[in-house]
C-alpha cells in the first residue's frame, strides 16, 4: 500500500468517525440584542476596511526627505528610494535644508532629466538636515603619490 492510499484511508476513517459522532443539530435563536451586535461588528469591520483601503491608496501620493538647492532648482532627496527629485508646483514654502513631506504626485521620467515631482501641498516641516551632496571620491592611490611628492626633495 502506497502513502498516498494510506492518507486516503486515514481521512475517510476520520469523517466516517465524525459523521456517525455529532448530536442531532437544535435550532439556536438569536436575540434582539445579538442581532444589534452582530450589526455593530459587521459595521465596525467595513468601516476599518474603508479607512484601512483609503489610507494605502493616498499614502503613496507622499514623498519625504531632505530638500537642497539644485543646478535645476529646488530638490529633494527621498529617504524611502534614495533618489533625488526636482521639485515643481507649491514649492515656494519649501526653504533648502529641511526635511520636509510633500504631497503630489511623480512626474513621467523624461530622457536626459532628472525625475521630477510635481508637488501640490507642503504636509510637515519636520525642520532641518544635513544633505549630504555628492562628492567624488579620492583614491588612496592619488593621495599617497601627492603625499610621496611633497615628502621627497626637489631635483633642480
Amino acid at each position: 500500500m502506497t502513502a498516498g492510499h494510506r492518507n486516503f484511508l486515514a481521512m475517510a476513517a476520520a469523517c466516517a468517525l465524525l459523521v456517525s459522532t455529532t448530536g442531532t443539530a437544535k435550532a439556536q435563536f438569536v436575540t434582539r440584542t445579538q442581532a444589534d451586535w452582530i450589526v455593530v461588528g459587521i459595521a465596525a469591520i467595513g468601516a476599518g476596511t474603508g479607512i484601512g483601503v483609503f489610507y494605502a491608496f493616498h499614502h503613496g501620493h507622499s514623498i519625504n526627505g531632505c530638500t537642497l538647492s539644485g543646478p535645476n532648482g529646488l530638490e529633494l532627496q527621498n529617504r524611502g528610494d534614495q533618489q533625488t527629485y526636482a521639485l515643481t508646483g507649491e514649492v515656494a514654502d519649501i526653504k533648502p535644508g529641511d526635511r520636509v513631506r510633500v504631497s503630489g504626485k511623480k512626474e513621467k521620467k523624461k530622457p536626459g532629466a532628472p525625475q521630477q515631482f510635481l508637488v501640490e501641498k507642503l504636509s510637515k516641516v519636520f525642520g532641518s538636515c544635513e544633505a549630504q551632496p555628492a562628492t567624488p571620491a579620492i583614491s588612496s592611490t592619488s593621495s599617497v603619490s601627492s603625499a610621496r611628492s611633497s615628502l621627497s626633495p626637489s631635483v633642480p
